[in-house]
């Protein structure tokens, strides 16, 4: 068996074909001759010189020919080596930081390549199946004194190594970390205030309650439901309540609920969105409890993130949510607390919920912004949301897992979408097999979806609830954001050079699936409208109305075979986005503005001449057939998942890197290359 390439366990530079060396005593072998014994057709002995050589006038050289030895590599390693030839013959000079950026990304290390009889020897005896002795098999807490809560203990920190060092030398009985009581405290710190507050009457307070959870409350956990409306009652019954943190999420609850409950501005006082005089009543109670968070704590952050949002403060919303997400970190939401800790069922099924949707609303508004995932999901492992472990009267707290699990798993994906897609450190990664990878997770999602969040294939734009539209509206979204580039890439190539463009019939279905989640969209969104359903005033109705829109308007120039429908669809959306704006959307007010742009741009465009050429290129493309079978590849025939050519371009092996069918990007524009889906 050949030997495989070792290298230092500090040195994880790329391994260089020049280090690749056999032992001295393998150099030459007997069975290869020497070019004079070779040319005369005789026997060669070996040696240096052979017996032949030694035999002949002095001076005569023996010299053996090179072989062309096979050395076994690392495929990661001819990735690179690929890697660096494209840059070096595009003429591209990466900068130091490039070069350091790239070494890090790819670490050849003893971990990386296969382990042979000798390992051990070649790195000193180190023992090779050593494992991590601070790291155990479950996350580290220990039980506050104060609270009786789980502290999370993070094992990188110095202070868990020097506990971890206290163990071990008393004998490796329990030994807690010291508690951080030797801080800085001042109220001007937490930002406290005497707390100033009215309270609505105690059945509208009720009221907004009902309203915020039937919008909000199977998309997220933002309460105990039970626990919430007890100590709202007792806060009522008493008058006063001692928790500050508690009353701040009760007013955001409040501002939600009155935001979701008026239809338009005209119907409230002055010109404030409907929960504005709540909310900040909620701002004037928040307290910067970052140094004793709790788990109240983030859920108020959490729900003024959800507000802040309506206001159109979109990096408000952004900061609110890492804020809450940083603090689930500190307090270890992200990992599962280990039995025999003093907490109960609820509470343990609480930070899980409450982790959960975070996570969910952390990936939308960095989704919405265009911003990287803040925490990788290798670095998560709490379970998912269940009523499992609940007892009847427990599981009145929650909502059906099955909606929350449905939306974590699609926060999921938009994470790798905004993350291979868009990211800037994966732009050396094949487009197409970034596209391939993510339409296959959302394929999957769609034929695992739980019947209680389907919607009829035969009613497609009818729902069970606002929840499970929005649900689908989330799916339609992560559809476009992924099959976005190749519709723009088709749109170019029909304007672009002499002649009408051909593309392979995957890429056409690819960007048909991107109009069709579109129109999916659009036909919820006008359902939704009619059915007084849509948040007037809320963001994510909004946003998707102006994504969905803009596809639209590009498909009804194209030459598609629903180029007039989708015409009238766009007209119908701008319409309710005006009628949006009039009622004081503020979302919809700056996507409407962004809109007119738009289309005002491509009407200037069709004027010009250029929009009889794409008729060329689309009308002779065939409606896909697609197979019937259950309801979920019904469903997912209406977002054009089911086509052929996109079960085909699924079901193939994984693009290898530097496939001829990748894109490059320059600046925040994706450019194909020579060839790209032809």
């Amino acid at each position: 068996m050949p030997k495989t390439v070792r290298r230092s366990l500090k040195d994880t530079s790329p391994v260089s074909l020049d280090e690749v060396e056999e032992p001295p005593s393998k150099r030459q072998r007997s069975a290869v001759a020497c070019k004079r014994c070779h040319d005369h057709k005789v026997k060669c002995t070996g040696g240096n010189p052979c017996n032949s050589c030694a035999q002949q006038p002095p001076g005569t050289e023996c010299v053996y020919p090179k072989r062309d030895r096979k050395v076994p590599v690392q495929e990661s390693y001819l990735n690179w080596l690929e890697q660096e030839v494209k840059l070096l013959r595009g003429g591209k000079e990466g900068s130091e930081e490039d070069a350091v950026r790239q070494e890090s990304q790819t670490q050849y290390t003893p971990e990386t390549v296969e382990e042979d009889g000798d390992y051990a020897e070649r790195i000193g005896n180190v023992d090779v199946n050593l494992k991590n002795p601070l790291m155990e098999d479950k996350a580290w807490f220990v039980t506050d004194s104060a609270s009786w809560q789980p502290i999370y203990i993070g094992e990188a920190a110095c202070t868990a190594f020097g506990t971890r060092l206290r163990q071990f030398l008393n004998g490796n009985d329990p030994v807690a970390p010291l508690s951080r009581s030797k801080y800085s405290k001042h109220k001007a710190f937490l930002r406290m205030s005497a707390p100033r507050f009215q309270l609505p009457n105690r059945a509208y307070a009720h009221l907004l309650l009902k309203v915020a959870l039937r919008f909000l409350g199977n998309d997220y956990h933002l309460m105990l439901r039970k626990s919430t409306i007890e100590k709202m009652e007792e806060l009522y019954r008493t008058g006063s309540l001692d928790d500050t943190v508690f009353l701040c999420k009760l007013f955001a609850l409040f501002s939600m609920g009155e935001m979701y409950a008026n239809r338009r501005l005209g119907s409230t006082k002055g010109s404030d969105i409907p929960g504005t005089g709540f909310f900040v009543q909620a701002m004037s109670l928040t307290q910067d409890m970052h140094e004793e968070p709790s788990v109240v704590y983030v859920e108020a952050l959490l729900i003024i993130a959800l507000y802040s949002l309506a206001l159109n403060r979109t990096r408000s919303a952004y900061t609110y949510a890492g804020m809450a997400l940083r603090l689930c970190l500190t307090l270890g939401l992200h990992h599962n607390v280990p039995e025999g800790y003093a907490i109960s069922p609820v509470e343990r099924e609480n930070r899980i919920r409450v982790w959960w949707s975070v996570y969910i609303i952390d990936r939308i508004t960095s989704s919405k912004l265009g911003h990287p995932v803040t925490v990788q999901d290798s670095d998560i492992d709490v379970d998912l949301p269940s009523m499992e472990k609940l007892s009847p009267t427990e599981q009145e707290e929650f909502s059906d897992p099955s909606h929350i699990i449905a939306h974590v798993k699609l926060a999921r994906i938009s994470g790798d979408i905004m993350s291979d897609i868009y990211g800037r450190s994966n732009q050396a990664k094949a487009f197409v097999q970034s596209v391939q990878k993510i339409l296959r997770n959302l394929r999957s999602w769609a034929e695992t979806l739980p019947e209680s969040v389907q919607i009829s294939p035969s009613q497609p734009f009818r729902y069970a609830s606002r929840n499970v539209a929005s649900l689908h509206l989330c799916f339609n979204q992560c559809v476009i954001l992924t099959t976005r580039p190749i519709l723009f890439h088709v749109f170019k190539s029909c304007f672009q050079g002499q002649g009408a463009p051909t593309a392979s019939p995957t890429t056409m279905a690819l960007a048909d699936a991107c109009i069709h989640a579109a129109r999916s969209s659009n036909g919820l969104l006008t359902q939704l409208w009619i059915d007084g359903g849509m948040a007037i005033f809320g963001y994510f109705d909004s946003h998707y109305l102006f994504s969905s829109t803009i596809i639209l308007m590009m498909s009804s120039i194209l030459g598609t075979h629903n180029s007039d429908a989708d015409r009238e669809a766009a007209d119908t959306a701008s319409d309710i986005m005006e009628s949006l704006v009039k009622d004081g959307n503020l979302p919809a007010a700056g996507f409407y503005e962004h809109f007119l742009e738009i289309r005002k741009t491509l009407l200037e465009f069709t004027e010009r001449g250029h929009s009889n050429g794409p008729v060329q290129l689309m009308e002779h493309i065939p409606e896909p057939v697609m197979p019937e079978n259950d309801i979920n590849n019904e469903f997912l025939n209406q977002t054009l998942l089911g086509d052929p050519s996109i079960q085909h371009f699924l079901t193939q092996a994984d693009f290898q890197y530097g496939f001829p069918m990748g894109m490059e990007m320059a600046g925040n524009m994706l450019i194909p290359r020579s060839s790209l889906f032809e």
